[in-house]
């Protein structure tokens, strides 16, 4: 399973140091997410991290600045008209039955919340986990289809639920920047996550 961090919707003071410190930890894969910040402001936080890690970096919101810093890819909004890019191309979808019909052109898509929202009070999931394994199952039998992250409450006791029911990675916010020591929590999210890949039989 795949694992991607969706930094918080505002900067945070010390962000960029963070954001270093968590592709230390072994993050392999940042969504900037800040719907409140403009292009201007974005390019700041990224000029201050290392160029060497913009390759590890999917925006949000902000298409323009995919090709200026040739980050990893661009994540569009639900319903938003997907754009190709060289890199990664991604969505959110957050009803069940889109996953059904899923565009092509897309590498992976959120889905969610599959638990209730660490992050977002009353952010609860739509169906039970059950019928979303059942969909998956579905769109695995598929020659091309994009992978499937889980959002919406991850958490480590999470992680092999979400691996039984077919996601293929899922995507963190709230179990991370919750914490009052990001890296430590996403270190211990990561090692959680790799022990369950060495002894599957646990799940």
């Amino acid at each position: 399973m795949d694992i991607v961090l969706i930094t918080q919707p505002r900067i945070v003071q010390n962000e960029a140091f963070l954001i270093c410190k968590l592709f230390d930890a072994g993050l392999e894969k940042l969504h900037i997410r800040k719907p409140a910040h403009s292009a201007l402001e974005i390019s700041s936080l990224l000029d201050s991290i290392p160029k060497d890690l913009w390759s590890n970096i999917v925006m949000h919101r902000q298409p323009e600045l995919v090709n200026d810093y040739g980050l990893a890819g661009y994540h569009h909004q639900e319903g938003e008209e997907i754009r190709v890019f060289t890199g990664t191309t991604s969505q959110s979808v957050h009803h069940l039955e889109d996953l059904s019909s899923l565009n092509t052109k897309l590498n992976y898509v959120f889905y969610g919340p599959v638990f209730q929202s660490i992050s977002k009070k009353g952010y609860e999931p739509k169906v039970a986990l059950s019928f979303v394994k059942e969909t998956l199952s579905n769109l695995s039998k598929l020659t091309v289809r994009p992978k499937v992250y889980a959002l919406g409450g991850v958490r480590r006791k999470k992680i092999i639920p979400l691996a039984q029911a077919g996601f293929d990675g899922f995507a963190l916010l709230g179990s991370i920047w919750g914490h009052s020591e990001p890296v430590v929590a996403f270190r211990k999210f990561n090692d959680c996550y790799l022990e369950s890949v060495k002894n599957p039989v646990l799940a």
